[in-house]
């Protein structure tokens, strides 16, 4: 692995920035990832199937770096901590309905232990770029990260995800986090306007389930954004 790179995760909120962007996946890839394991359904945790509403925006973070490699796979093998499949699908925001192909979503985070690492010195460790399918599904393998204290108290652990439009044109910055948290909502924080952990459009339940050929945690995702 590539000589270790800590950013450090006390610097104070500054530079946290909502940009919109979009997201999507791969369903052949998805099942390449742990064959013979059934996919859930991608809802968002705690949606209403009967309300179609575009998924809300979070903070773009300090840590966001251009230049991450195309990969399904973020976590190395050896890298510390749960192994954790995300699955969903990308959705226009005008039916809530049809999928949306071709769209490149940018991942980064934390590792198990709260820290981002510098993306050229690391070798993009735990960052990396998924194009969508057509069938606007989208697979990620990587770990759970985990959570980390500001200046201002703690943040609940979470993924960051920038995802662009086929043109290159941004639909989507948002954070995705996880049921059960024990710093979720009022406990977090970076509160509204800026992060958003009490939506529970972007917080995921996870199941146990077998992740590469280890035991992990499962979760799925439906995003919505503008075509």
């Amino acid at each position: 692995m590539s000589e270790r790179v800590v950013l450090p995760r006390r610097r104070a909120l500054r530079l946290l920035a909502a940009t919109p962007l979009a997201l999507a996946g791969c369903g052949e890839a998805v099942r390449a990832l742990d064959a013979g394991v059934a996919a859930p359904d991608a809802g968002a945790g705690g949606a209403d199937a009967a309300v179609c509403r575009p998924s809300g925006r979070d903070a773009l973070g300090p840590f966001f770096e251009e230049g991450s490699p195309m990969r399904m796979v973020i976590a190395a093998p050896d890298e510390a901590g749960e192994r954790l499949l995300v699955e969903g699908s990308l959705l226009d925001a005008a039916d809530c309905a049809r999928p949306l192909a071709g769209y490149v979503i940018d991942v980064w985070q934390a590792d198990v232990d709260g820290n981002y690492h510098a993306a050229g010195a690391s070798g993009h460790r735990l960052r990396g770029r998924i194009a969508t399918g057509a069938d606007g599904r989208f697979a990620l393998e990587t770990i759970k990260p985990g959570f980390y204290e500001t200046g201002a108290g703690p943040r609940p652990a979470h993924l960051h995800l920038r995802v662009y439009a086929p043109d290159g044109g941004d639909r989507l910055v948002t954070q995705v986090y996880f049921a059960g948290d024990a710093f979720l909502g009022a406990a977090d924080s970076c509160g509204p306007p800026t992060c958003f952990s009490n939506d529970p459009d972007r917080i995921m339940t996870l199941e146990p389930a077998r992740v590469g050929g280890r035991d992990g945690l499962r979760g799925a995702l439906r995003l919505v954004v503008a075509a």
